[in-house]
């Protein structure tokens, strides 16, 4: 599957642009009147200990000055009878001040308990809500998977990715072992071997791969590296892929490894549309969420604080809708109308379909959030037209 820009020209995400629009202003609508309710919740959090703070404060206050005004009234010439008195009302005084004390901190943690769970479960659903959509869902990140074997299991690890001030990461771990086979069927490889029954000489060899396990992968913007191990786990293959130029390098060995593509007489031997097409085989398998067992939101955050949290949710989802305007303007730039975006989408057996969406429709659908959608239509690129 290819997407195009509308004068054919292959986008430079390789996704459909429409379709993960359309989810981007989904995802926008159902979280920002979540962290609304959040703001609220903690605002009300807020007034709740400052009210809290002048009751006791009134109550100390109160206290106190029952204390002062019975030591004044108990001064000079005063009875052991009145003494008991002033003791009597003094402790009754402190009495009730701490009975009311004890009233005012149960009602307050009862509302700030309350709060507190609205709170954590409204921040669930909007990571319930995010998490399906981050991976793949934020254009222009920075990101790197590392992944690695665990024992006889599948392959587990984290993804790393930030955009400007917008950072996240999610544990992933895969559900099963896999091998070359399960990726490129059967594979082979050159590697060097001597020869020769009374002088050794340098030889070439096909080493299958086929059974070979991904052990490790570490992929980001620039590169791609793999692991491959043996059942034995004795001998390593590690290949090196730059993507966006298709250079590679292939180690292979033990304790001494060989890099297979320095070795003039063995490098002439590999197959680079195989090495090639193993890599891609690599990277679409750790890109496959169907492949997972566990794909878990561990951290979101905007300048090192948590979104959710903060909470800062609007101000993420600033940076995502800046960079989607940005792919929208390379949409307009590549097309012939300025009021719609279009790609085009072509399937492997060369068909092609258009897709579009108005600008209007994104105005439109941003404004309608509420109070924060002139600004989120504005970090995409849409203002509004003064009345």
């Amino acid at each position: 599957m290819k997407y195009l820009y509308q004068d054919s020209i292959e986008l430079p995400s390789k996704r459909d642009f429409i379709h993960d629009l359309e989810a981007l202003l989904d995802v926008t609508a159902a979280v920002v009147p979540i962290e609304d309710e959040i703001i609220s919740d903690n605002n009300e959090v807020e007034e709740i200990h400052r009210a809290k703070d002048m009751k006791i404060d009134g109550l100390r206050t109160f206290e106190s000055t029952v204390t002062m005004q019975m030591n004044e009234l108990a001064r000079g010439g005063s009875t052991d009878e009145i003494q008991v008195c002033k003791n009597a009302i003094t402790e009754v005084c402190a009495s009730c001040v701490g009975q009311q004390k004890a009233k005012v901190d149960f009602e307050s943690d009862v509302s700030l308990t309350d709060l507190a769970e609205k709170i954590n479960l409204n921040s669930e659903r909007i990571c319930k809500i995010l998490s399906p959509f981050l991976e793949f869902g934020v254009y222009g990140t920075r990101y790197v998977y590392s992944l690695g074997m665990e024992g006889k299991n599948g392959l587990h690890g984290e993804l790393k990715a930030d955009l400007g001030e917008l950072s996240f990461a999610y544990e992933l771990r895969f559900k099963n072992a896999v091998i070359v086979k399960h990726l490129v069927g059967s594979f082979a490889i050159p590697v060097p071997r001597k020869a020769g029954i009374f002088h050794s000489e340098d030889a070439v060899k096909m080493l299958d791969m086929s059974h070979h396990r991904l052990a490790g992968v570490t992929y980001s913007n620039n590169q791609v590296t793999a692991e491959f191990k043996d059942r034995r786990g004795a001998r390593m293959v590690r290949i090196w892929m730059k993507p966006t130029t298709n250079d590679y390098s292939i180690v292979y060995g033990g304790a001494e490894p060989v890099n297979l593509t320095r070795d003039e007489l063995i490098s002439q031997e590999i197959d680079s549309d195989g090495i090639l097409g193993l890599m891609q085989a690599v990277i679409g398998y750790v890109g496959d969420a169907e492949k997972r067992e566990v794909a878990t939101l561990v951290r979101l955050t905007f300048n090192g604080m948590n979104v959710v949290r903060e909470p800062l949710v609007t101000d993420a989802l600033k940076v995502m809708l800046a960079e989607y305007g940005r792919f929208a303007n390379e949409c307009i730039a590549h097309g012939a109308a300025k009021d719609e975006f279009v790609i085009k989408i072509e399937s492997d057996d060369g068909t092609r379909t258009e897709k579009y969406m108005s600008t209007s429709t994104v105005k439109d659908r941003l404004l309608g959030i509420g109070k924060g959608g002139a600004e989120l239509a504005d970090a995409f690129g849409l203002r509004q037209a003064p009345s």
